[in-house]
């Protein structure tokens, strides 16, 4: 009986389907959230939302999405199971970038462009805990949990401030190249990736030492840029050139240019390191691209001013 009731078990488990994944599309001047299913390429709903939302974050433990509004000072709240939106949380400041922590902290990174500080939001209370000081006008942040620590690009500082996601400590300010704007870290935790789209670099930094170990080159204005959950390639996308480059993870060289849509801004990836979408804030599309054949296999419309600042992929 006992082995009768594993087999079932097992048989069950085998036969359960794994949740489908979406991307959540911020359009900044549709005042609009797009709920896409990424496995069918089709919309499943449409949120509106208040003015401006740029940043998103997604919280897929408790079903929950972040959005942030840097024209208003709030951070709206939605619920992923319906799509209907929880709160507006008032950070007052220039909210942009954002980064829900996955620990059982319940805890939400927003950097502040206006006040020079990282905002820390609890999401229970819905209130502002905290204030973290960082450089001048910070822009993309990533928040890396197996190390327990906040990567903040400051602007107009020209650096790369590293925090700790557990108490107020400063760990390290990096100098980058000019104009750093988004941040990634590579799956296994050993390099930081920053964009500075004045100077057209992408700075590499080893994670432990937060020491440089080399700035590649980039196309014209790189805005996002992430690593592929297998850790094998890097994705820039450039906003001047209106591509996105891709690099070997191992080697750091540059192997291929993929064109896109018009003015790219975040690249996200589906888990299984299968697909990478793009947002095009200016021609308002969401380019689909094949990572194993390197190359856009569809482009598909989005309302207007898609932006999605963030890893916007998620259950």
């Amino acid at each position: 009986m006992r082995l009768r009731l594993g087999l079932s078990l097992s048989l069950l488990l085998v036969a359960m389907p794994l949740a489908a994944q979406h991307a959540y599309i911020s359009s900044q001047a549709a005042n609009k959230i797009t709920v896409l299913d990424i496995d069918t390429q089709k919309i499943t709903a449409t949120v509106e939302v208040t003015t401006g939302p740029v940043g998103v974050s997604l919280d897929n433990k408790r079903h929950e999405l972040f959005v942030t509004h840097p024209e208003q000072g709030v951070v709206t709240m939605i619920d992923t199971r319906d799509n209907k939106k929880l709160a507006e949380i008032n950070t007052g400041g220039q909210p942009f970038a954002i980064a829900v922590d996955p620990s059982e902290k319940h805890q939400v990174f927003v950097s502040d462009w206006h006040r020079n500080a990282v905002v820390v939001i609890n999401p229970e209370t819905k209130l502002v805990v905290d204030l973290l000081s960082v450089g001048k006008n910070p822009a993309g942040l990533a928040l890396d949990n197996a190390t327990r620590r906040i990567f903040v690009a400051n602007r107009n500082s020209d650096t790369l401030t590293v925090l700790d996601a557990d108490t107020p400590r400063q760990y390290a300010e990096v100098k980058t190249g000019k104009a750093p704007y988004a941040v990634a870290v590579s799956p296994d935790s050993k390099h930081i990736f920053v964009t500075a789209i004045q100077d057209n670099t992408i700075t590499v930094i080893d994670g432990e030492s937060y020491e440089v170990v080399k700035t590649l080159k980039a196309g014209t204005a790189p805005y996002g840029v992430a690593v592929t959950p297998d850790n094998q390639w890097l994705f820039v996308a450039n906003q001047g050139t209106n591509d996105v480059w891709v690099f070997d993870t191992e080697t750091l060289e540059m192997v291929t240019k993929i064109k896109v849509g018009e003015m790219p801004e975040t690249v996200a990836f589906s888990d299984d390191s299968q697909y990478a979408y793009v947002t095009n804030w200016f021609s308002n599309t969401l380019s689909v691209i094949d990572i194993k054949q390197q190359q856009v296999v569809q482009h598909l419309p989005m309302p207007d001013g898609p932006r999605s600042l963030g890893r916007f992929i998620g259950d």
